[in-house]
């Protein structure tokens, strides 16, 4: 790769003087103009290499690559870019200039992927860019990671430039920064950027190819933003984003304020409402109120009297206490003669229940002793019954021990009766395996023999459907369709595979799918077949149509995922009566078509609607005859038909619409013989072949069956014999399990009679504790005997004591009647006294009840008062009830609830309700107060950054619609920036209009009323209006100049030039394919002249000398 200056941008290149000024160096460094091509030839290797050395000295060295001292980069600009394996380069290094930098370079050589690596190496993402997404995608193919290093100049004060570096990984698409060779995060990369103002997001800063339209598609509003962003400082950005958010809360606010007024008078008109309601419930409540006052006089009341009358009785009660105790003193000598008869009645009474009381503990007792005479007999039955199974199973273990004596004696004497002979085990189990082997043998045998017999039914059956296919070929001779189908199979034996199976499976879709137009299309006139075939691709042949986006993925993974078919899929979703010819068929005969493919094509309507889609087949005409010149013509005038076969020939029309309407170009190929549709006669030779091949398969199919056969009875055989070898092992089997069941259990026996005399030894230690058991439960037996008789003999004693008891009780008794007679008689003299007695008691008594009664009720009363009334109210209701009866309270109460009940509201629920919208109202005036104080605020704040902000604003705006108007005037048009200022701010916006006829009045730019020359003009004007006040340290622009006719590309890059090599301005990047000869060309801009290829000498570019070029050409010049 070579970064060269192009020579023939100079304005004189005659005069070698005036490229001194350039710089010009070569790619091994050097600048002397003098040196001959001969001693470049012939410079010795250690002289490259120290000038490659003084080359790489002087990439580091405070001096540009121009000759310019690096203090004339701005802080931020870009002084080297180098590449390793990134997009199309392997090795690359560009050393920039300070102003403007022009990238040359055919298509493809890789001038966009410096403007790439530009944009990803100072960490902003791949979308900027328009193109790949993903970073892997910027390595270059066969590699695994690329390399980019961006020198950035250093900001006053600084030492050292800023080196970022760059790393892509292709497997996992990671990304590595690093800053001056220090690793470094994402952040750290982002925050460097912001430091320098470079802003490649920003389409006013940053270009590229792929974004050239969207620029020219940029609203009036974000370009306004976009703007800022390049020229205005970095205060102005600020105040702006502030002001939009101040607007934006300030619209929020007066939509709220407004919101929340409203809402304030639809609660004042709620609650106005429910006036009417509210005065008569507030008199209602006012009537409540005083209803309920009186209903506490009425408890206070009520109290009152309870206590009055409680008071009145205790002093009755105390009264009648002394009446009685004056009459029981007057009466006491009358009564003493009754009081002692009493006490000696009350003591015969005692000693009756006494006597009574040692009755019930003799029945007790007696109870007592019959229980015990009963548990006495429960525990002998107990003994009992233990005992005697105690006895039964010492019979039992007799009974045992007995068997066991039995059984040791057998065994003893089999055992003893002579030695068993061996058991030869190995000698059984080695005639068995012997058997075993055997049987082996002849399954593999028989295996082996139904393998060939399976092989050959294999083949046999392969030979059948061999005879099957021919078969249906012969058949096919006889039909169309059928010769068509031999085409196919002959043609694409995957479509036909395919065609098999979708003829079996047409109901797995939603809507019928076709298979190839070979099949179900053909051509109405044989005549015009040669010129609709020459129109149509192999694949439009052969291809399956499809009508919906689901039969289209069902039939995808059938043939592509699970059939493995290489065949085409198309779908088509329009109806075929939705393709309209472009011109009526009176039109289409006089320009000397006889009419359109369509006309002379049936089939399935969705077919001919795919081929509609995919082919154009209703826009494409034919005819018989070649067309006149004039006929020609008048096609390409008309411009709506661009493929058409006539006579011999095929025509095809492309229009490039963007150069204009005379961009157009005609290929013209000859009509060939059609392949597909043909009417050709049956071939009989290979009908013949097919006939002799169907012969051979039959004999195939015959011989197989015949061997197959003869392998069946050979099978036969061998099983028979397997059979018989099988019963012999298994008789071996059954005679070693016998006699080695037997040996075993002659093998067993010393172990077998020591257990029995184990167990028999256990069983007569068992019998031994049965006989003491026995005994034991003997013993208890007669204990339970004896404790029965004691306990017989207490119950006849305590019945003893019972009869003796009942005597004493009859006795007592009746002394106790005679004392209740004697009683009687003397009460009897004294009834009179006694009778005042209890009257005068019972009035105490009465009046004692009574007291409790009015005691009760005076607290009962009283606690319903502290309850119901509040106790800052009791003293209020006790005034009140002073001097008042009951009666009369109550009248009070029912004359207020009389008042209540002619009293009525339509809502019983207005007051709370309109109580409810008071608290609302208010709790809402203070939050439209808080609003409005918010508003108010933000209006302030406002008005304060407004007034520091737009006075800038248009300064910077008439700054750039001077620099934008000169630029316009230069080429003899007219153009205008201004600042479009809405009441919303959000659709403040940068204003262009532009002028490009004298006729016309200035319009508005957009994408729909200029050409995209003319956008391509306005826009790169608009980009170096704003270089003299941009804020960002480098601007890149790539392919700006494409679509422009020459004299706007001539005087734009006059303009360019001007403004971007003027002092103390940022750096400026044009990459551009091509451009005009005899340019504008300033000692302060560089260009670079991208040469690369597969075929680029590895050191071609340290060879190339400029100063040698400059030599050659004044050589060219001279003659």
């Amino acid at each position: 790769m070579a970064i060269e200056p192009d020579t023939s941008l100079a304005p004189r290149p005659s005069d070698y003087d005036d490229f001194q000024g350039l710089g010009l160096r070569g790619g091994d460094g050097s600048q002397n103009p003098d040196d001959s091509e001969e001693e470049v030839d012939e410079a010795s290797d250690d002289d490259r290499i120290q000038a490659q050395s003084r080359s790489r000295q002087r990439a580091h060295a405070p001096r540009a690559a121009n000759g310019l001292n690096r203090t004339e980069f701005q802080p931020g600009a870009i002084v080297r870019v180098k590449l390793q394996n990134f997009v199309t380069y392997e090795k690359a290094e560009f050393f920039l200039g300070p102003n403007l930098n022009m990238v040359i370079g055919p298509n493809g050589t890789g001038k966009s992927s410096l403007v790439c690596a530009i944009c990803l190496g100072l960490g902003y993402p791949s979308h900027v860019l328009g193109r790949a997404s993903a970073y892997g995608e910027f390595v270059k193919h066969g590699k695994d990671e690329a390399d980019i290093q961006v020198e950035l100049q250093r900001k006053p004060g600084e030492r050292s430039n800023y080196v970022v570096g760059l790393t892509i990984r292709r497997e996992d698409n990671s990304r590595k920064f690093t800053i001056n060779n220090q690793r470094a995060t994402h952040k750290d990369i982002q925050q460097l950027m912001k430091s320098m103002r470079i802003q490649i997001d920003n389409l006013c800063q940053f270009l590229p190819q792929d974004k050239v339209a969207e620029f020219a598609g940029l609203g009036p509003v974000e370009l306004l933003e976009k703007t800022l962003q390049a020229a205005a400082p970095e205060e102005m950005i600020e105040w702006q984003k502030e002001l939009k958010e101040h607007f934006k809360t300030q619209k929020e606010a007066q939509v709220s304020a407004q919101e929340s007024n409203d809402e304030l008078r639809k609660m004042e008109s709620r609650q106005q409402v429910l006036q009417a309601d509210v005065a008569k419930l507030r008199e209602r409540k006012e009537i409540s109120e005083n209803i309920a006052r009186l209903e506490m006089v009425k408890l206070v009341v009520i109290y009152n009297k309870a206590r009055r009358h409680h008071h009145d009785l205790k002093k009755q009660k105390k009264e009648a206490t002394r009446n009685l105790k004056r009459l029981q003193d007057n009466c006491a000598p009358s009564l003493q003669a009754v009081n002692r008869k009493q006490e000696y009645r009350d003591m015969v009474k005692l000693a009756v229940d006494d006597r009574k009381s040692r009755l019930r503990a003799a029945e007790a007792a007696a109870e007592k002793a019959v229980k015990d005479v009963e548990a006495a007999e429960t525990k002998y039955q107990e003994a009992l019954t233990k005992s005697d199974v105690e006895r039964k199973g010492k019979e039992t273990k007799r009974q045992e021990i007995s068997k066991l004596r039995k059984d040791l004696t057998d065994k003893e004497g089999k055992y003893s009766s002579g030695a068993q002979r061996e058991f030869d085990a190995a000698d059984w189990n080695r005639r068995i395996r012997d058997k075993e082997h055997q049987i082996r043998e002849k399954n593999t045998e028989i295996g082996d023999a139904a393998e060939i017999m399976d092989n050959l039914r294999k083949r046999g059956s392969a030979s059948h459907r061999k005879a099957g296919q021919i078969k249906a070929e012969l058949a096919n001779f006889e039909s169309q369709e059928g010769q068509l189908l031999m085409q196919l199979r002959k043609l694409d034996p995957h479509v036909a595979q395919g065609w098999d199976w979708l003829q079996d499976h047409r109901d797995l879709f939603e809507k019928e799918v076709f298979g190839p137009p070979l099949l179900n299309c053909s051509i109405k006139d044989s005549r015009y077949s040669d010129l609709v075939q020459s129109m149509l691709g192999h694949s439009d042949f052969l291809c399956f149509t499809t009508q919906t986006t689901e039969d289209h993925k069902k039939l995808s993974d059938q043939f592509y995922g699970r059939m493995g078919l290489q065949v085409t899929i198309r779908s088509i979703f329009k109806e075929y009566s939705s393709f309209k010819p472009p011109l009526p068929k009176l039109q289409l005969t006089e320009s000397g078509l006889d009419g359109y493919m369509t006309d002379y094509l049936e089939g399935p309507e969705p077919v001919l609607a795919m081929l509609c889609s995919h082919k154009r087949i209703h826009q494409s005409g034919v005819a018989l005859k070649d067309l006149t010149d004039a006929q020609l013509n008048r096609l390409l005038d008309k411009g709506v038909i661009n493929s058409f076969a006539a006579g011999k020939s095929l025509y095809t029309i492309s229009r490039r619409r963007e150069y204009g309407p005379e961009a157009v170009s005609t290929r013209v190929l000859n009509v060939q013989k059609g392949r597909y549709w043909t009417d050709q006669p049956v071939d009989m030779s290979e009908k013949a072949e097919l006939n002799k091949k169907l012969s051979e398969a039959q004999d195939e199919v015959a011989e197989f069956k015949k061997e197959v056969d003869a392998q069946r009875a050979k099978v036969n055989a061998q099983e028979q014999e397997l059979a018989v070898i099988r019963k012999d092992a298994e008789e071996l089997r059954k005679q070693k399990d016998e006699l080695q069941r037997e040996y075993n259990a002659w093998k067993n026996l010393p172990d077998k009679i020591d257990s029995i005399k184990r167990n028999l030894a256990q069983k007569r230690k068992e019998l031994g504790e049965v006989k003491g058991r026995v005994e034991a439960y003997e013993n208890e037996q007669d204990k339970a005997v004896l404790e029965k008789a004691e306990a017989v003999l207490t119950h006849v004693e305590k019945i003893t004591e019972i009869r003796n008891a009942y005597q004493s009780l009859l006795e007592a008794e009746a002394i106790l009647i005679e004392a209740a007679s004697d009683v009687a008689a003397l009460k009897s003299k004294n009834a009179e006294i006694t009778q005042r007695l209890e009257q005068a008691k019972k009035l105490v008594d009465d009046l004692e009840r009574q007291q409790e009664e009015a005691r009760r009720i005076a607290t009962e009363a009283s606690n319903e008062a502290k309850e119901l009334i509040p106790a800052e109210d009791l003293d209020e209701m006790s005034e009140l009830a002073k001097g008042r009866i009951l009666e009369d309270v109550e009248q009070e109460i029912g004359a207020e609830k009389a008042k209540l009940e002619v009293i009525h509201a339509s809502n019983p629920l207005a007051l709370q309700e309109y109580e409810k919208w008071a608290t609302k109202i208010e709790r809402e005036r203070k939050n439209h107060a808080d609003k409005e104080s918010l508003l108010e605020e933000l209006n302030q704040k406002i008005d304060e950054i407004r007034s520091q902000w737009e006075p800038r604003l248009d300064e910077l705006v008439g700054k750039i619609n001077e620099a934008f108007s000169y630029n316009f005037e230069q080429i003899s048009c007219a153009g205008e920036v201004g600042v479009h200022k809405d009441e919303d701010f959000d659709k403040w916006a940068i204003e262009i209009k532009v002028k490009f006829r004298e006729n016309e009045t200035l319009q508005r730019l957009d994408q729909h009323r200029q050409s995209g020359g003319e956008r391509a003009v306005s826009t790169i004007f608009y980009l170096m209006s704003l270089q003299s006040m941009a804020q960002a340290p480098f601007r890149v622009v790539d392919e700006i100049n494409q679509g422009m006719d020459p004299r706007n590309e001539r005087m734009v890059h006059e303009r360019m030039v001007e403004i971007a090599c003027r002092e103390h301005t940022s750096q400026y990047f044009l990459i551009t394919p091509k451009l005009l000869s005899g340019l504008r060309y300033d000692e302060r801009m560089r260009v670079h002249t991208i040469v690369s290829g597969e075929y680029v000498d590895e050191e071609g570019t340290e060879k190339m000398n400029f100063a040698r070029f400059v030599k050659i050409r004044k050589g060219l010049r001279a003659k």
